[in-house]
């Protein structure tokens, strides 16, 4: 057979990657088999029914069609304002003062962050990402021409491994990589963790020392953010940004797939929170390249409706109530995983709060394909590892699930 393809694309997405798994959990369900779908992040109802924001969804109805043409490829800029209102809010102006920010539309989170890997690394050099981490950072990295190195994530007390982050950092830099960082917090994909305000101080005091040293880009995936319930702490992150100028380029990767339930429009940001303007031009010109020689431009119709609805400032406060009401749902749901999980005495990273669940289980590759058998659909992210997405599963689903893992356990 002729090979058409080029030797640096043949390599395809694995049978074991979340969209594909979710493939065949639909195809699945479509035969009439009774299905539970514990693989993609998508936030489904007790209903079964795709989640949804009311007031985003009647923006879209009442918008969508206004705004057809071509927007430029950085962005429609009241989209890009909007956006920069809604994630800092009453720190906006504190932000404005310590940075000069750029903020670019991108084809939802994984848009910005494969943006932020072409734009910030030579080929070849490093990203650096937990040991347990959403798997398509890789993929992504790859298809950037760089690379990618792994950082133990947890201590043995099941908090953030700082010291790991830091000697991962050192190791890029003795074999002449620059390096960017991604910390995907809150509510990590795929464990739910969230650090707490002490963490947040630590891990800045040492990012600080390592961008002193040189060249250093930390990319915040904050995708999962409204999500974040951890009772007694706050969501440290944008506190530690408007403290001061930080020695390193911080990355804001924004989604409005999860936030809003948009998970098909693709749509997102960028934020580069530049140290001056001269910075600010030279990053607008590599993101505009980048997007003009890639997809063009973000979906400008829909841009131009969600920018409609968060301009609105009287909506805020209810649009903030739906996406909370979804929380709730979510958070209801931990708390019956959690129990089940104890009872059942399967083990799991620590968890917060936030869509995923990670649980350590023995042989994840055969229990996967047992469950599979019995056409139960999760995630296995390691040989020792399973990915459970509570999103799209019933508290009733729940209970099933857990069970059958148990019983696939100790067959």
């Amino acid at each position: 057979m002729k090979e058409y393809v080029a030797k640096r694309s043949r390599k395809g997405v694995p049978m074991t990657d979340i969209i594909a798994i979710n493939g065949m959990a639909k195809k699945d369900a479509a035969a009439g088999n009774k299905v539970i779908n514990a693989s993609i992040g998508t936030f489904l109802d007790e209903d079964k029914k795709l989640g949804s924001i009311k007031l985003i969804n009647d923006a879209l109805t009442g918008h969508i069609t206004e705004s057809l043409g071509y927007p430029n490829s950085i962005g429609d800029p009241d989209y890009l304002n909007a956006v920069m209102d809604y994630v800092f809010r009453e720190k906006l102006t504190r932000i404005n003062e310590l940075y000069t920010p750029f903020i670019g539309a991108t084809l939802g989170g994984t848009g910005a962050i494969s943006i932020s890997f072409n734009c910030f690394l030579e080929e070849g050099d490093l990203v650096l990402l937990p040991d347990v981490m959403w798997t398509n950072y890789m993929l992504v990295a790859e298809k950037a021409h760089a690379g990618f190195a792994t950082y133990n994530m947890f201590t043995p007390e099941g908090k953030l491994d700082l010291t790991a982050i830091k000697e991962t950092i050192a190791k890029a830099r003795e074999q002449g990589h620059r390096a960017l960082l991604v910390i995907n917090d809150p509510c990590q994909n795929p464990t739910g963790y969230c650090m707490d305000e002490k963490e947040y101080d630590e891990l800045f005091a040492l990012l600080n020392e390592e961008g002193r040293k040189g060249y250093l880009t930390v990319l915040f995936d904050i995708a999962y953010f409204s999500f974040y319930r951890d009772p007694g702490h706050k969501l440290a992150l944008f506190d530690k940004l408007v403290e001061s100028k930080p020695d390193f380029l911080p990355l804001v990767c924004f989604s409005c797939s999860k936030l809003f339930c948009l998970y098909g429009l693709r749509l997102g940001a960028l934020i580069v929170l530049c140290p001056n303007a001269e910075n600010k031009a030279e990053i607008e010109r590599a993101f505009s390249a980048m997007a003009r020689g890639t997809y063009s431009v973000s979906v400008g119709a829909a841009q131009h409706a969600v920018a409609t609805l968060l301009q609105d400032k009287s909506v805020i406060a209810s649009l903030d109530a739906e996406i909370e009401r979804n929380s709730d749902v979510l958070y209801s749901r931990s708390v019956a995983l959690i129990k089940e999980l104890d009872k059942v005495g399967i083990k799991h990273y620590p968890y917060k709060s936030g869509f995923f669940i990670t649980l350590k289980v023995p042989h994840a590759f055969d229990v996967y394909e047992t469950l599979k058998a019995k056409h139960m659909y999760v995630v296995p992210m390691t040989e020792n590892s399973i990915r459970l997405a509570l999103s799209g599963m019933t508290e009733d689903e729940i209970i099933v699930l857990i069970h059958a893992i148990a019983d696939a356990m100790v067959k």
